[in-house]
């Protein structure tokens, strides 16, 4: 097989057995896109290739610095593969910006990872409810076909009956189920009066179901230091609530009804840049740190971006 022309441009030629296709882009809460970055890095996940973003997104501003003018950043679309699977290697897309042609990057990553012999699609995101930030997040779920709900109920995973799922989390299993490919996506719960900040939580959630799928084993140790890291921003933005918020948080029995759905474009309440990952990378060294000054073990891997 020879690398791709056009918007994919792949940088290697892995043979992969049986392969999986992992995917996820910014959305609430970086749920997703964090679940399936984390998993690249845990995996140590090679890069596959990537998509040109011109064809996907139009710069609308430039950035200034030193007192000069600085070329547009336009978001990335990475291609990752893994092939020590026992019966399925993984290819991992993470996107760090919901473009604007959803529908046809869809194709477009479809079309380079059926170039693989891909055989099953797996997609993550939030799913806001009134749940408290101190409480577990459940993950829900959805499929292209009834007997992969099977698979999901092993981990407890509740069905996800109705509602939508806005963006490349979910447009990418309509695209695949057009294509004859069976697809799932997990929606890990984020507080509703919290969807412009980082989850770690419910994406530590999310991949515990998902590691468990693709048959993998993976430490969320990181992600859930991380969680108690942003634990006192969590309070300080409860704190601000107005009353009858906090009391349809605090009173599950007068829940109001929960809002499945990953908001994305002009609405769009979190987007992902370099800086998105910096913040991982400060967070992840300033753990490894503090562990090899405590004599506790080996510095985990701080370089997810």
């Amino acid at each position: 097989m020879e690398p791709s022309t056009g918007p994919v441009k792949l940088f290697a030629r892995p043979q992969l057995r049986r392969p999986y296709l992992v995917a996820a882009w910014a959305g609430m809460g970086a749920v997703g896109l964090l679940a399936a970055n984390y998993l690249r890095q845990e995996l140590g996940a090679s890069l596959l290739g990537e998509i040109e973003p011109q064809a996907f997104f139009s710069p609308s501003q430039v950035y200034i610095k030193d007192g000069l003018i600085r070329g547009p950043e336009l978001p990335t679309t990475r291609f990752y593969y893994w092939d020590k699977g026992a019966a399925h290697d993984l290819l991992i897309v993470v996107g760090t910006e919901q473009p604007a042609e959803t529908y046809e990057m869809a194709q477009c990553v479809l079309n380079a990872a059926q170039q693989f012999g891909v055989e099953r699609v797996y997609t993550c995101a939030a799913f806001p409810t009134f749940i408290h930030h101190t409480h577990e997040p459940a993950v829900w779920g959805t499929a292209t076909h009834a007997h992969l709900a099977g698979e999901m109920e092993v981990y407890d995973v509740q069905a996800m009956d109705q509602g939508s799922i806005s963006g490349l989390n979910g447009l990418l299993l309509a695209v695949a189920l057009e294509r004859g490919l069976e697809g799932l996506c997990l929606l890990g719960e984020i507080p509703v009066y919290a969807t412009q900040m980082i989850n770690p939580k419910a994406s530590s959630a999310v991949l515990a179901v998902l590691s468990g799928l693709l048959q993998v084993e993976i430490d969320r140790t990181k992600l859930l230091l991380w969680a108690e890291d942003l634990r006192p921003e969590m309070d300080k933005l409860y704190d601000v609530l107005p009353a009858r918020i906090r009391e349809v948080t605090e009173n599950p029995e007068g829940q109001a009804p929960s809002l499945p759905m990953e908001a994305h474009g002009a609405e769009q309440p979190f987007v992902a840049d370099e800086t998105f990952f910096d913040e991982i990378a400060r967070f992840l060294e300033q753990h490894s740190r503090s562990e090899s000054d405590r004599g506790e073990g080996e510095d985990p891997d701080s370089t997810p971006g």
